[in-house]
């Protein structure tokens, strides 16, 4: 990765305990955008595992609120990480990490730079990288054309916490089981208390529902859950983002990490 103009922010024991503990979690891709967001002009988070043997690939995670995210990172894992120019020089033989930053300039006029990167208006991806014998391991934090190329190196300290965050996170994604109840009510609980503790001017209503979004939940399950109307989900949540001047759900992720 080409040098920083400033030297790169370090990440706080809170935060690198935060991104352990979300590991595991179905919420962890979250996370780690707003985590991300912190550090840079980070618009998108994606993560893959290549099975180096069989020639596999597992998206891990994937988390943006740009249009097309599912058949970007699909296309990507189907199609278009052979060609990568990140993975240039890459070994099989030996345990190796690395971490690039790839621009889109740098890529060939083509359908892999269209999709991934002209369409949603990404400047480059910032990523992070492990292989092994038998495993390679990608995390790509893509910047939006607003981000400047010369602070790609805040994501260092970062990615480095959250490369080991992901291999959390890709073992418990080997081994799914569906969250029991008690757990899912836990996690919800949770999060109501930290947003109650973090923005206290939110009403009960606009914590049941941010808290929900953050989980994940479309405005029609929610809606369902609360009994009450899709509309009425999307109302009170504009409402909350307008306490606090936030434009998405992921905007209080940093309230809630500390």
């Amino acid at each position: 990765m080409a040098a920083s103009s400033s030297p790169p922010a370090f990440v706080s024991p809170s935060l690198g305990q935060a991104l352990i503990e979300a590991a595991a979690t179905p919420h962890f891709a979250s996370v780690l955008l707003g985590t991300a967001r912190q550090f840079d002009c980070v618009d998108e988070v994606f993560a893959y595992q290549v099975d180096t043997d069989k020639g596999d690939v597992c998206t891990l995670l994937a988390s943006g609120e740009r249009r097309g995210i599912a058949e970007r990172t699909g296309e990507y894992a189907k199609r278009f990480h052979a060609r990568d120019p990140l993975l240039a020089g890459s070994r099989r033989d030996k345990a190796f990490g690395f971490s690039r930053r790839v621009r889109a300039a740098d890529i060939p006029q083509g359908e892999y730079r269209e999709l991934c990167f002209d369409q949603p208006g990404f400047l480059d991806k910032v990523s992070f990288g492990w292989q092994e014998p038998g495993r390679l391991m990608v995390l790509s934090f893509y910047r939006g054309l607003h981000a400047h190329g010369d602070s790609a190196g805040q994501l260092w300290s970062l990615g480095q916490v959250a490369m080991a965050a992901l291999s959390l996170h890709a073992r418990s994604a080997a081994q799914p089981e569906p969250l029991p109840t008690s757990v899912e009510r836990d996690a919800r609980q949770v999060l109501q208390g930290r947003l109650q503790r973090s923005f206290p001017q939110l009403t009960v209503r606009e914590r049941q529902i941010v808290t929900l979004t953050l989980l994940g939940d479309s405005a029609a399950e929610i809606a369902s859950a609360l009994a009450i109307k899709p509309a009425t989900v999307l109302t009170y949540r504009q409402r909350a983002y307008e306490r606090y001047r936030f434009n998405r759900a992921s905007d209080f992720l940093a309230g809630l990490l500390h």
